[in-house]
Formats: structure tokens, C-alpha cells, sequence
């Protein structure tokens, strides 16, 4: 699973200026966007539709649409951010075409693993972690992607905004909604009811 990683530590006004050299049709500018953004950009996809190869799938659609419109870029917004949305755009086509998503993504059971965690502990851990994917994804897309870029993804709300195309207020409502579909489809669980 790749780290959820940010860009190189180059000022944010040297990746806004790559992009604009890249809109000019500079290569070896864009190159320096690929390099510096592809592991937030693959973790991104990957926490969407929690598949490694359609992460790395959707993250190459993503750097081939980011370059055919690379002479639309706005540089008020920040490369990281704009990348984000048009992953966002691209992993949510995916979800949509295949309508559901039932996994377990690779690597989640090796996350936030204890030293003294036995085998009932490591068990009782990996069979949560996919009870929280399988109730994520019963959630309409709209909530699990703000939850998703929230909870997971740890980004703001202005920037979810940013992303999703959607004011600040609406991004507020929609996590709100989710967290509290999650919730009562997360006691629904615990207590052994159908939870869809």
C-alpha cells in the first residue's frame, strides 16, 4: 500500500510554476509534478476504491488528464489540490461503473499494529477493519468521499470543497450525514442487524 506521502518539500509557489511551464507544453516541468505528486496521488485512488492496481490505474489516468489540460490549470489553486480533484473525479467514475466494492484493501490488517497484540487481538482487529470498509461501502458515494477525504485522507473541509466542487457547507452537511449513516449502520452491525 503505498504511504498516503505529500509532495516533495519544494515551496508550493515552484509546483505552481511547474504547472504552468507544463500548460506551456513543457515536459520535463510536468515530469517534476508526476515525480512529486504520484504517492499522494496513487494513496488517494487507493483510499477510494481500495484496490492497489486500480489506484495505480486510476492515478496514470489521472497524470494523463492532468497534462491534456495542463493549459487549464489555475495557479490560485494549489497543484496538490487540483490533482486531488481531478482523482477524485477519475476514482469515483471507476465506483460508479462498477456500482459496488466489496474488499478489503491490501495492507489495512498491517496498519496500526501493536507489538503485544496476540492472535485473538490481530484477528478481532483485521475482522473491524473489514466490517468498516464493507459499511463504507454501503454509503451512497457523495458520503463516503467526504468521509473518505476527511477521516482518512485528514484533509480540511475547505479543500474537500475544493475538490468536490461543492461549498464549504455542503461538504459540513455531507460528513455529518455520513458520520451518522456510518454510526447506525455500525451499531446496526455490532448488534447483529442487516445493516443495509
Amino acid at each position: 500500500m503505498p504511504e498516503t506521502g505529500s509532495p516533495s518539500k519544494r515551496p508550493p509557489d515552484d509546483s505552481r510554476a511547474a504547472m504552468v511551464k507544463a500548460g506551456r507544453g513543457d515536459r520535463a516541468s510536468f515530469d517534476i509534478i508526476v515525480r512529486d505528486y504520484t504517492n499522494m496521488v496513487v494513496a488517494l485512488a487507493y483510499r477510494v476504491l481500495g484496490s492497489r492496481d486500480e489506484a495505480l490505474d486510476c492515478a496514470q489516468d489521472a497524470f494523463v488528464r492532468a497534462w491534456e489540460n495542463a493549459a487549464r490549470y489555475n495557479p490560485k489553486w494549489s497543484v496538490a489540490t487540483w490533482l486531488r480533484r481531478i482523482t477524485t473525479n477519475l476514482a469515483l467514475d471507476r465506483l460508479r461503473r462498477r456500482k459496488t466494492f466489496t474488499y478489503l484493501p491490501e495492507g489495512l490488517e498491517e496498519r496500526q499494529v501493536s507489538p503485544v497484540e496476540g492472535p485473538a487481538e490481530a484477528a478481532e482487529r483485521k475482522e473491524r477493519a473489514g466490517v468498516v470498509w464493507e459499511l463504507l461501502d454501503l454509503l451512497p458515494d457523495k458520503y463516503r468521499l467526504v468521509l473518505v477525504l476527511r477521516e482518512i485522507e485528514g484533509l480540511e473541509i475547505r479543500e474537500i470543497s475544493r475538490i468536490t466542487d461543492t461549498q464549504a457547507a455542503t461538504v459540513r452537511w455531507r460528513l455529518h450525514r455520513a458520520r451518522a449513516l456510518f454510526r447506525d449502520r455500525w451499531h446496526a452491525s455490532v448488534d447483529g442487524s442487516d445493516v443495509r
